[in-house]
């Protein structure tokens, strides 16, 4: 009888593009972005190939594909340089 039983994922996957929110399938063109102060002390964005053991990391974002990760590079682009210009000014 448990043989009939459907397995469900432990873990489910949602893409961090803006506006998408797609579900992950088992699609291999999916990838992992994150963000990091470097030994300079400067953010910088991370980009790599899907890994479970990443994708389960804390501040992963999981991302659906090329056009999805250039939006939150532009979002990141967009947040450092606002946030550079916002201590000129303080």
């Amino acid at each position: 009888m448990s043989e009939n039983i459907a397995r469900i994922p432990s873990s489910f996957f949602r893409c961090a593009g803006p506006n998408c929110g797609v579900l992950k399938g088992v699609s291999d063109r999916w990838w992992i972005m994150w963000s990091s102060f470097d030994a300079y002390h400067v953010p910088v964005m991370h980009l790599a190939p899907w890994d479970e053991k990443l994708a389960a990391q804390e501040g992963a974002m999981h991302v659906c594909g090329e056009g999805c990760a250039q939006k939150l590079q532009s979002q990141f682009m967009g947040n450092v340089i606002e946030s550079r210009a916002r201590r000129n000014i303080g």
